[in-house]
């Protein structure tokens, strides 16, 4: 068995999934992959740009939260704790606090199409960057999961009281913010990124894309 920290895989099978084409990676590949993102950077406590990630379960929590939220359903549930420990740095390893940090990296599993899309919460744009591979496809706006995130979330930022943080960043003063937190928050699809064929289960756009944005910011 290899422990990864957050998966421990028990065959090779594991790895030649990640090696083929045709094959798509579960949320163990990606929490893997994103934990020793989460590593680095908190290792990198002089770096100018500083990022942290969600783990795979991070779209279960918004979409239960969401549907929460909207039967206006008062008591907090175990899904908004998560989300409340995960903004605060509490919930995943070597999380940091997102009033610490730039940029938020989520993987977000399209479920009715079995495909894995990255979206960047930019925090000092208040906007929602999302890399999909797919995104040809996808001619009538945001998916129902990223739509979600972007309805949701401002809601749960000024829960934690991010806009009265002042370590590193004076939130308050962020033009993006002015509003407070009443309205969604942006989504902007990006373009040029590779693309992969429709039926295909590859998983290599979707690491292509991610790779592409992580060269700038590391």
């Amino acid at each position: 068995m290899f422990d990864f920290v957050v998966a421990y895989p028990e065959t090779k099978n594991w790895f030649y999934l990640m090696s083929q084409p045709q094959t798509c990676w579960n949320d163990e590949h990606i929490d893997v992959i994103f934990y020793y993102l989460r590593k680095k950077v908190k290792l990198q406590i002089q770096e100018q740009y500083r990022y942290t990630t969600s783990n795979c379960l991070y779209k279960v929590y918004i979409n239960n939260a969401y549907d929460r939220y909207c039967q206006q359903q008062q008591e907090v549930s175990p899904n908004e704790e998560c989300l409340i420990n995960i903004i605060k740095g509490f919930s995943i390893p070597d999380g940091l606090p997102w009033h610490l940090i730039d940029e938020v990296y989520i993987s977000i599993n399209c479920g009715d199409e079995f495909h894995w899309v990255l979206a960047v919460v930019v925090l000092k744009e208040k906007r929602i960057r999302v890399y999909d591979s797919m995104s040809r496809r996808r001619r009538s706006g945001p998916s129902s999961e990223i739509q979600n995130l972007a309805k949701i979330l401002p809601t749960y930022l000024d829960i934690n009281g991010f806009l009265d943080q002042k370590v590193r960043t004076n939130w308050s003063t962020i033009e993006a913010y002015w509003d407070k937190m009443a309205n969604p928050i942006d989504v902007q699809y990006i373009d040029g990124i590779a693309q992969q064929t429709i039926g295909s289960l590859d998983c290599g756009p979707f690491v292509a894309a991610y790779a592409e944005y992580l060269s700038d910011g590391l």
